[in-house]
This record gives structure tokens, sequence and C-alpha cells, in this order.
């Protein structure tokens, strides 16, 4: 890694005092190289060559100037006060470091910081390849940074921060202490120049800040982009000084992998009507989050409220490799605007608010339905959705709805077709099911359907069947008539015989809920 010459004197001392001459402090080297005064310098013109001044004055005296090319660099080490670089040849291209340290010691040092520097960049990008977090990547620059920094989603939530124990700066500490950027924070942060609006902005943004005890600090804003929309940003605080061009090459390592960070799968799926992803994870990760939090964020996104009647989907389909899911999500937002898919542990799922005029129990109309087919090229998949809910709160519930549903609806050993399943078709399945995760099933078994049931057994009846089926239709005659297709004066002399032969011990809601549970637990394909 090849790292600028003004960076290895800041890292070799932020104090470093040096002279220099024919030399861009900003140019950068592969690494260092000792001097040999035996042999002439040159070899490698982008390694810098580290030389005592008592060295580099005897071999400047036993040959001519020429002899030394003009492309090689030289750090001079020197512990003589009175030395100078006019005492030189003015052609040489050179640094004259004043230190009291040995020139073994700070040979070792040069050497201890080009290999920090290597090992610190290709942690970088192994930990990308990992896909580990963004506070696992800011980590790594503990030791090169000093400045606090937090880095925010494009919603403003906190992704990772680093901070310095001996500064302390209270816009940041109020950014950590809410979690994400509140309106009010965000408002100082735009007075103060700390942050534009701006798609337009250089990185870095460089601003100064008053606080409250007057002191002046600058600050530092880098924009993270992805696709050509903003996915994130970058915030450094409490610098003392206007930053130099050693601290600038130092963020801009950071930023350049935060960069590729941002850039990464799950980010470049994402578009500019995509903003709401992050706030749908949130809450999905962090069921405890505040709800403030949640609506200052939501703040930030059009035609997107805490409330509403929301309805949730979660979507399989043969494989993301076959269709991404970039494809199918910005498909299904361009063929039906209502909808707002995201991806969630490698999972797509489909938010929709319905107007007040549309069903609460009704995911998408039948003509929505066709559109929504057209969007998987034909390909098969199963579409699970929630109950209708009220707030993004409870989206958690949601979709563990949306997910319950999928399994119970394509549970049956038949391969199912292109089909969408309701969790509200499923309660009792549901319920049975964990009733029976429980044991509770043996222990609110119905004596009357046993009676039944063995009666059944005994007469090849199917008086079961047709109790529950009126239990089912809200004991109307008419409407289980016509579900099960049997005359009503049929039906309603079977219901009469059934309840004669429970003895009428089947009349209120709770003898009805055992005995539905108690019929699911031995008939659970019929439903």
């Amino acid at each position: 890694m090849r790292i600028p010459l003004n960076v290895l004197l800041y890292q070799l001392s932020a104090n470093s005092i040096y002279e220099n001459q024919n030399i861009d402090l900003t140019c950068s080297f592969d690494g260092v190289q000792l001097f040999d005064q035996t042999q002439l310098a040159g070899t490698y013109e982008n390694e810098l060559y580290l030389v005592a001044d008592q060295v580099l004055l005897t071999a400047l005296s036993r040959t001519s100037d020429q002899d030394f090319q003009s492309n090689c660099t030289f750090l001079c080490i020197c512990q003589d006060e009175k030395l100078h670089v006019s005492d030189f040849p003015s052609g040489l291209s050179m640094v004259l470091l004043y230190t009291d340290e040995s020139f073994p010691l700070v040979f070792n040092r040069i050497l201890k910081i080009f290999h920090d520097f290597d090992v610190w960049d290709k942690n970088f990008h192994l930990m990308l390849i990992q896909q580990k977090s963004l506070q696992d990547l800011l980590n790594l620059s503990r030791d090169f940074l000093v400045h606090p920094m937090v880095v925010l989603d494009r919603n403003y939530s906190i992704l990772g921060y680093l901070k310095n124990p001996e500064v302390s700066d209270p816009i940041m500490e109020s950014i950590l202490s809410a979690g994400y950027v509140t309106p009010q924070i965000m408002e100082r942060l735009r007075q103060n120049g700390l942050i534009s609006t701006s798609e337009q902005t250089e990185n870095p943004l460089i601003s100064w800040y008053s606080l409250t005890t007057h002191d002046c600090y600058y600050s530092m804003m880098y924009r993270f982009k992805a696709n050509n929309h903003t996915v994130g940003y970058a915030l450094i605080f409490h610098c003392a000084v206007h930053p130099r061009t050693n601290y600038l090459y130092l963020m801009n390592i950071v930023t350049e992998n935060l960069q590729l960070f941002f850039q990464q799968k799950r980010f470049t799926n994402r578009s500019s009507s995509e903003i709401y992803e992050p706030v749908f994870h949130d809450i999905l990760e962090h069921p405890e989050i505040p709800q403030q939090q949640i609506e200052d964020q939501l703040g930030y996104i059009p035609d997107l409220t805490m409330s509403g009647r929301f309805m949730l989907a979660v979507i399989r389909y043969n494989g993301e490799q076959e269709l991404p899911f970039s494809f199918v999500s910005w498909n299904l937002r361009t063929s039906i605007p209502q909808l707002k898919p995201f991806v969630y542990q490698n999972t797509l799922y489909i938010l929709k608010n319905n107007s007040e005029n549309e069903s609460y129990a009704t995911f998408l109309a039948p003509e929505e339905q066709t559109i929504f087919r057209k969007n998987f090229r034909n390909r098969q998949f199963e579409c699970g959705i929630s109950n209708t809910f009220f707030s993004l709160m409870d989206l958690p519930t949601a979709a563990a709805q949306a997910r319950e549903a999928l399994a119970l609806g394509t549970s049956g050993e038949e391969a199912p077709a292109p089909s969408f399943y309701s969790f509200s078709d499923y309660y009792a399945k549901y319920l049975l099911q964990e009733l029976k995760n429980t044991g509770v099933v043996k222990m609110a078994a119905s004596p009357c359907y046993e009676v039944l049931r063995q009666y059944d057994e005994t007469h090849n009846g199917d008086l079961c069947y047709i109790f529950m089926q009126f239990l089912k239709n809200g004991r109307n005659i008419n409407q289980t008539a016509t579900a099960i297709f049997q005359h009503r004066n049929t039906v309603l002399n079977k219901v009469k015989k059934a309840v004669s032969i429970m003895q009428n011990e089947c009349e209120d809601y709770q003898a009805h809920i055992a005995f539905i549970l108690s019929y699911i637990n031995d008939h659970e394909n019929a439903f």
C-alpha cells in the first residue's frame, strides 16, 4: 500500500520538525529502503531512501551530484540542529527530519507504519468479503483516526461510530444518545453547515461550527452513494484545526472502503423509492425500538406513516438466481405503486397500505393478482399474507403471521399451484399446532366430540362432519347446506340428531371451541 510522505511524517510524530526541498510531500511511496553508501541510489523510484545525515554527506563527498538520480527521494535522519537542507546539493530531493531518536529506531518505526497500513487495507477488504458489519470495519481504524466519527444510513440511523475518550463533542453525543439523528439535531446540523442535503456535495464537505463554550471546531461530511443515490453519510467532529492533507488521506482510506460496503449487494438493490427499507429492518430486528425514533425516521419518507391499514406478504419462488429480488421489486413497485417490496434476511417481503374503501381482509384485488403473477414471469411462487395491522410497530408480528400462513398453506403433500395463503384462513390450524406443542390439546379434548365420533364409527355416519360444518358456518342451517351441497332439511335433521346424541351438552361457546379443536386434531388435512 502506498503512503504519502506527509502521512508517514505525521505517523512518525504528529509534531514532526523537518525541512524539505525538491519534493512534493503528498507524493506516495511503496516502501522504504536503507541507503547503502557503496551504491548509488535510485534503483527504485517509488521507494523512499532512509539515510543518516552524516552517511549522506559522506556519500556526497565521494561522488558527483549527477550520480544521484533525480527521481530518488531521501528521508535524512538528522540529530544536528545546525544542519539544514541548504547544506546539501540544491538538486537533491530530500526531507531532513530532526529527531532525538536513534536511526535504527526510526527505521523500525517506518517499517511498522508501512506494515500496519498494509494490514489495515487488507483487513478492510477481507471484512468486506466476509460481509462484516460496518462497526467491525470502523473498529479497524481506531488506531489511525483521532476525531469522533459517526456513520449513518440514508434515514440518519446510526450504523457505527468511533469515539475518542479524550474528546467529547455535544452534537455527536446527542446523536449517539438518540441512536439516530432526530429532527431537532438535523436542524442544528443544517444550520451549522455540518451536513448538506445536496446530492452534489463534494467529499468531504468541511465546515466549522461553534459550541456553547464559543470554541470553534471543524467537521467533515462524506456522502456514500449506490446506483447514483445517497445511501449513507459519515460525520467527523471536533477537528481543532482545518483537516490537513495527511488526515484527509486517512479519512479517504476509511471512506473509500466504507463506500465499498455501501455498494455491496444489500445496498445496490435499492433505489430512491426504497428509502423505507432500513426503517423496516430496524423494526424487524429491534422490536423494542422506541416508537418515537421510527416516527422521526418516517418524517423523511414520503407516502408512509406510522398508522394505516397494512398487510404484509412474504414471497417464496424458485430462486433468486433465476429471478433477482431487485428485478421483482422494481417491477412490483412500477406495476402496483401501492406496494412497498423489500428484502429482509434474503427473503422478499411486500407491504401494502390499503385505503379505507378497500377490504381490510384483501391483500390484492383480482386484477392486481393478475398483474402480480405477471411480474414473476410465469414462475411458480407462493405468497403468505398476514392479517391487517394498524401500526408499523406491529411489523414483526405481521411477518410471523405471513411466514406461518405460507408454511401452513403449503404443508400439503402435493406441490401447490401459484397461490395466496392468508393467515386468517389458518387460525384454527395454527392454534391447534401451538396447542399441540404445549400439550394442551389433550387437556382440552371435547367429550361431546368423542361421543359423536364413536357413534359415526359404529354407524358409518357423518354427524361429526355435519356438526362441524354447522359450527363453521355460524350455526346457520342454510349456509351450511349450501357449503356442503346437501338439502336444507337433511342438514337440519342431522344437526338435531347430533345434538341429541351429545345430550344437548354442546350448546355454549366453550363447548363449541373444544369440539372444533378436537375435530381439527383428527381431521387436520381438512383445513
